[in-house]
């Protein structure tokens, strides 16, 4: 249903636990439910429920009893209505509203288990990974296995399969081993990035869609920062003129008022060359990266691996990927992109920000690699979907590094439950593995 929650009188019992103050809450609620997370975009968060709201009724029934509210909660299924009365903190007091989860198919149930991440794909143009919401939204997270697709505007859906495993100076070539009741299977991990090779600071990047990138989004920038000085430069203008309309220069003059007046006319004056000037500098700048830009975006004048077309497209794509940021996730790709940083000086935070942004793969994947992670991410083949199909049914899945096979974890049953998701609705949108 897309939240969470804890019944008010067990979360009273552990802030009392842990010598924390209690707030007050209503009265006659200690058994209703306090609701912890709302997920984005889920059934609970289109119907209006927040964080923090307190369920006291469900479906009619006041919860009166220890444990009542999580019983009558686990007996709803998807094609059932929930009516939930909730009490909600509004200015400094109590409200009470009633809120309607409405009753879904049970393909839209399994939608709702979904999450959309918008990046790019190998030409530059907006792809959309459609994966488990409580999947890793990391391919490098501890012993990840999982399935996700890709939606285009320019192809069809593409299944994916992902795996990855942190084997830190243990490594060097080898396989993925996955073992199931029907046999053990090999994948070939990514190649290409050499363990001990450090990433490179980003002007210098091997990253192939690096440069088209960076010049798009320092467009972007310093667009941006055209406006706010031209902004600034009306403003003094207008300040000048307000206060100097009427002013009249006479050398002659040498009285204090006089002079004052005058040096204060002479300090706005600076100040609007000051902002005039560094305006000059940003639009050199901004003509500068225009002939870049339209240099990338002829074939002609492009070569070798760093390059890649910059089309109109791709153009659009890069900047509405952006814009699409939230404000920390803007920074950080600033900082990491455009000001030439790199995430060898990302802390695992950091590194994880700019992942979910969709910028930087390959130098991501670059320090991923001197860190002695291996993995694998690539399309499923039709030879492969029966192996998933095996792995999804069976009780007992290991995967393991043929170099290190004793380091081996087992893929969960939540694992292949979210598996089998992701697949039925791949196929439920009429996908296919090619």
């Amino acid at each position: 249903m897309g939240f969470e929650t804890v019944e008010v009188f067990e979360y009273i019992k552990s802030l009392r636990e842990a010598n924390q103050p209690v707030p007050i809450f209503p009265s006659r609620t200690s058994n209703a439910l306090i609701v912890k997370t709302v997920a984005d975009k889920s059934r609970a968060s289109m119907a209006g429920l927040q964080k923090n709201d307190l369920i006291h009724i469900v479906n009619g029934s006041h919860l009166r009893a220890p444990g009542a509210g999580d019983k009558k909660l686990s007996r709803i299924t998807s094609q059932d209505e929930l009516k939930l009365g909730v009490i909600r903190r509004e200015e400094n007091r109590w409200n009470r509203i009633s809120i309607v989860l409405p009753a879904i198919s049970d393909e839209m149930a399994l939608r709702l288990k979904l999450r959309k991440t918008p990046g790019l794909d190998s030409e530059l143009l907006p792809v959309v990974k459609v994966s488990h919401r409580e999947s890793p939204a990391t391919i490098f997270a501890p012993d990840n296995f999982q399935l996700y697709f890709t939606e285009t505007n320019s192809r069809p859906a593409q299944l994916h399969l992902r795996m990855a495993q942190l084997l830190p100076g243990k490594t060097v070539g080898g396989t993925f081993i996955i073992a199931t009741e029907q046999g053990q299977t090999a994948f070939v991990p990514e190649g290409g990035f050499d363990r001990d090779h450090k990433p490179s600071i980003f002007r210098r990047s091997n990253s192939p869609e690096w440069e088209p990138i960076q010049v798009e989004l320092q467009l972007l920038l310093t667009e941006e920062g055209q406006r706010k000085i031209k902004e600034e430069f009306r403003v003094a203008e207008e300040a000048y003129e307000r206060e100097f309309k009427d002013f009249k220069f006479d050398e002659k003059r040498t009285d204090k008022a006089y002079q004052e007046r005058n040096k204060e006319r002479l300090k706005q004056i600076a100040a609007m060359e000051r902002i005039n000037a560094e305006l000059m500098r940003v639009e050199q700048n901004h003509q500068r990266l225009l002939r870049r830009q339209e240099q990338l975006a002829n074939p002609a004048s492009i070569s070798g691996r760093n390059s890649r077309q910059l089309t109109e497209q791709s153009r659009k794509a890069i900047r509405a990927l952006y814009t699409g940021l939230t404000p920390e996730q803007q920074e950080i790709v600033r900082k990491s992109v455009v000001s030439h940083r790199t995430p060898a000086f990302l802390n695992e935070a950091g590194l994880l920000q700019l992942e979910e942004t969709g910028f930087a793969e390959w130098e991501i994947k670059l320090k991923r690699a001197s860190q002695g992670w291996k993995w694998y991410d690539a399309p499923v083949n039709p030879q492969q979907l029966k192996l998933l199909r095996d792995i999804i049914s069976s009780d007992n899945v290991t995967v393991h590094h043929a170099r290190v096979p004793g380091q081996k974890f087992t893929v969960s049953a939540a694992q292949r439950e979210q598996m089998k998701i992701v697949l039925d609705v791949f196929f439920e949108q009429g996908g296919k593995v090619q």
